[in-house]
């Protein structure tokens, strides 16, 4: 697959570093230098959870009670990006530690090109027990994530309930997903297979475990339970007041799944030494700026994500973090953490010495977005045409889309719900960052992407994932 020499240089880069770094650290079955066993690493993350709507970023409902309590022992960041509003995307950038450009997967039903190399098998070779249970198939294996996972459950069964309503004019058939309680009892079922849930063992290896959630995405449908803690607000609930109430409840229901997981860890003496990641892939729009959904829209609402670190053993807590960071940021933070530091790759860096208490993020960093390119004119009500970028710099927000003929700005500090465009050819701010963001798009072109079959993409299409 032809790369260009920026990128072919970021992936060679990527994949020499990693490799030398972990044989460095992890000789002779997986001993580090200090003598310490190498921590078992769980990432989970949530699917279209947008951060101000947890408990835990300050959100008036009590939706996330066990990312509340993992943020009293460990590092919870405040201001964190998803690169796009897209699911899988968004899990190949966490996963590489590259942005959608970079790495080559830029929108749904399409796969992860060959050359890119992901933390699982950088943890293989390391020695680490590989395991990913997924609940959605956007995920799927085709897709190329499934890379370095000895286990890569993405398998939801016959009994699982199938989307049976029409879906943007295609009825779904098949089950492309599955509840969280489902998958956490898949991943519990590995671990204690494994031996992880009992007395520990000599020389027993490490396991890095992902486990992802789906059910905050839409059609929301809360277990009863969880649906009747968050009753619609106000005297006379709107159909979105509705909505809105049953996307709390299903975050409501998928943290205590988390809740579940955690809860075995610790009764076997292992979450306390247990390098827990917990992550969304992206946000929601719930209407704020006329989209229910996610992916057409790069604002605040689309890709604002809670992101903490847990890991009691090694690293001080609690602490909130304020500066702007990145899901980009997690490969390179963990292969730092587990001893011994990587130079930056690319835009990602690594959070390692912000999770030590020796740095704080630079309020200055760039964070830049996109979303997928559209062929279409409109999707819904809402009018797509060609690719959105933005850059976020400081207190600035600048997106464009120039097919759209749109260019907005906004003051984060001043208005953090972007509802008013102070764009102006003649704004210092609009002109600087419009700058930023060409520099960028130019410095990474986009490599061509594998596609799925036409059947996969018509499944794809039937859940409203591709267009």
């Amino acid at each position: 697959m032809p790369e260009d020499a920026d990128t072919l240089l970021t992936s060679q880069t990527f994949r020499t570093l990693v490799v030398l770094t972990i044989a460095a650290m992890m000789p002779a079955g997986c001993r580090r230098a200090s003598h310490q066993p190498p921590p078992p690493i769980l990432l989970v993350t949530f699917d279209t959870l947008r951060a101000d709507h947890c408990s835990a970023y300050g959100y008036g409902r009590p939706t996330t009670p066990t990312l509340e309590r993992l943020a009293r022992k460990g590092v919870l960041f405040e201001t964190a990006y998803a690169p796009m509003a897209t699911t899988t995307p968004s899990h190949a950038t966490m996963l590489t530690g590259l942005l959608p450009r970079e790495h080559g997967l830029v929108r749904n039903g399409e796969a992860l090109p060959p050359g890119q190399r992901i933390l699982a098998e950088v943890l293989e070779l390391a020695g680490y027990r590989t395991a990913a249970f997924v609940s959605s198939f956007a995920l799927d294996h085709r897709f190329g994530l499934a890379r370095g996972f000895e286990t890569y459950d993405d398998d939801f069964g016959p009994a699982m309930v199938a989307r049976t309503e029409p879906w943007e004019g295609h009825r779904v058939e098949q089950a492309f997903d599955r509840t969280a309680d489902k998958t956490c009892r898949r991943a519990l079922d590995w671990l204690g297979a494994q031996g992880y849930l009992g007395p520990p063992v000599p020389g027993r290896r490490p396991f890095f475990l992902w486990v992802h959630f789906f059910d905050p995405h839409d059609p929301y449908r809360p277990p009863e339970a969880h649906a009747a803690l968050f009753p619609p607000l106000g005297p006379k609930p709107s159909e979105l007041d509705r909505q809105i109430a049953h996307y709390d409840g299903e975050i409501h229901f998928a943290d205590a799944e988390l809740g579940r997981l955690l809860d075995e860890l610790d009764h076997f003496g292992l979450l306390a030494q247990t390098m827990t990641i917990v992550a969304g892939d992206h946000g929601e729009g719930l209407m704020q700026h006329g989209h229910m959904g996610h992916g057409l829209m790069i604002y605040e609402e689309a890709v604002r994500v809670p992101l903490v670190v847990h890991w009691p053993r090694a690293l001080p807590g609690p602490r909130r973090v304020a500066g702007p960071v990145q899901l980009l940021d997690i490969t390179p933070t963990v292969l730092d953490l587990l001893g011994k530091p990587l130079d930056t790759l690319g835009h990602a860096r690594s959070l390692a010495p912000i999770l030590r208490g020796r740095d704080s993020p630079d309020p200055a960093r760039e964070v830049f977005l996109q979303r997928r390119r559209y062929e279409t004119e409109t999707v819904g009500t809402v009018h797509v045409k060609g690719e959105k970028t933005a850059v976020r710099q400081g207190r600035w927000k600048y997106i464009e889309a120039p097919e759209e003929g749109t260019h907005e700005l906004y003051d984060l500090a001043a208005d953090p719900h972007e509802l008013l465009n102070l764009y102006g050819p003649s704004v210092a701010e609009a002109s600087l960052l419009a700058g930023k963001l060409q520099a960028w798009r130019q410095s990474v072109a986009p490599p061509p992407v594998l596609s799925v079959s036409e059947e996969d993409a018509r499944r794809l299409r039937s859940l409203g994932y591709v267009q």
